[in-house]
């Protein structure tokens, strides 16, 4: 079954409102075996709905539409699928009462306009909103039966409706079966796993291999479809076991796992405790760190340091250092990471210091030089980094780097990243 998606709304071809309803509603279709083939944006007119309907149920083995729903002018959604379908508004009680009694809960009154909402496409099946006043509907249409489901635009209430109604139908629908995995990796660019990879995903029937860079490194992300169940699911393990052999080394997670988590979870194992020194990165390594739940079991404290005096006085970096070497150096840095440790009395301090951009470079240290220090028990390090790019992904890069070395560190891996 191949599916089309339509998101609707102005807000969205604007650019002001990000689709996440898109991406909400693909990542659950494919974990229900349910191909999204299509994927349309059309803005709160009635021609460009109209014609995103027609053209999906064209090509498409179904419809989702997500959004104009509500109560006001520009929500047109349900009188446009209407006319197209040929299935004439009507009240519905039921969904009136229901929306009367939410009201009524909420000690508000139901303005003539919400009732509109009731009005609903003749023969449609009325799905009850959890969590809004909005239904989701569900039309079968022509002889082949194809589904059009109309899903309000709010996400909380579109994701409600969705797992409890709209992905269990497509999924007891569809014949086919769809494993994927996503391997994380960090330290290595993407024209790097391309050659270590080479041409291996052409012996997986079925699959395909998407390389996915952002700051935080490349995902790989391999997807295996086909009627043949068995046979999927023997590719799928097989191109994740030749995967894993070819590229393993730089793999920190499996799935949407964050590499602070992995780093969490490898001080708990240890019983050790961290903390952060941070210069050009502003709190960003300790946000990223006390973003997972539970990081006060093994997260201490941060220490941000942009001016020498409060380096000199938090983190107990010598002026010397500071006057020979300046403050972005590899002997800094490792002082950062060793006054982390000392300072919170910790057993892993890691510090990183650089230039941020857009000014302050020079010849000898452009922007995007960067230097990371980790301590442990294990030892002390540091490393000196080029990022290219905006202030932000410089300091993104930065971050992600310094949340590698220490994954690295605390699980006795070779700092440097290497395929070989």
């Amino acid at each position: 079954m191949q599916i089309e998606i339509v998101t609707i709304g102005n807000e969205v071809l604007s650019g002001r409102t990000l689709d996440t309803n898109f991406a909400f509603l693909a990542r659950a279709l494919e974990e229900a075996s349910v191909q999204v083939a299509w994927h349309t944006t059309v803005g709160d007119v009635a021609e460009g709905i109209a014609g995103a309907l027609r053209q999906g149920l064209g090509r498409a083995d179904g419809v989702i539409m997500t959004g104009g729903l509500g109560p006001t002018p520009d929500d047109v959604t349900r009188k446009v699928v209407a006319g197209v379908l040929r299935r004439p508004l009507q009240l519905d009680e039921d969904v009136l009462a229901r929306m009367r009694e939410r009201a009524r809960k909420a000690g508000r009154t139901l303005l003539p306009s919400v009732e509109s909402m009731a009005l609903i496409p003749r023969g449609a099946t009325v799905w009850p909103n959890p969590v809004g006043s909005a239904p989701g509907l569900l039309f079968t249409q022509g002889e082949e039966g194809k589904p059009v489901i109309l899903l309000p635009g709010v996400p909380q209430e579109m994701e409600a409706l969705a797992v409890e109604f709209a992905v269990p139908w497509l999924k007891a629908r569809t014949g086919r079966l769809v494993e994927a995995f996503t391997l994380r990796t960090a330290g290595v660019f993407e024209s790097m796993l391309q050659e270590r990879i080479g041409k291996l995903p052409a012996k997986w029937t079925g699959a395909s291999l998407a390389y996915l860079p952002s700051y935080f490194g490349v995902d790989l992300r391999v997807t295996v479809a086909g009627q043949d169940h068995d046979q999927v699911r023997e590719v799928a393990g097989r191109a994740y076991a030749q995967l894993k052999e070819r590229v393993g080394a730089v793999v920190y997670a499996e799935g949407t796992r964050t590499i602070e988590t992995v780093v969490g979870e490898e001080l708990t194992r240890l019983g050790q405790r961290i903390a952060t020194a941070e210069s050009c990165t502003g709190g960003l390594l300790a946000k990223r760190l006390t973003d997972v739940p539970g990081s006060s079991q093994w997260f201490e404290r941060g220490f941000v340091t942009y001016s020498n005096a409060a380096k000199l006085e938090l983190l107990g970096v010598r002026k010397a250092d500071l006057e020979a070497h300046g403050a972005v150096s590899a002997p800094v840095a490792e002082q950062f990471a060793r006054g982390a440790c000392e300072r919170a009395r910790v057993e892993v301090g890691v510090g990183i210091t650089g230039i941020a951009g857009p000014d302050g470079g020079t010849p000898e240290k452009p922007v995007g030089t960067v230097f990371i220090g980790v301590a442990s028990p294990r030892g002390d390090a540091v490393r000196t980094f080029r990022f290219a790019g905006s202030r932000t992904t410089i300091r993104e890069r930065s971050v992600q780097t310094a949340l590698d070395l220490v994954r690295r560190q605390l699980q006795g891996l070779p700092l440097d990243p290497s395929l070989d």
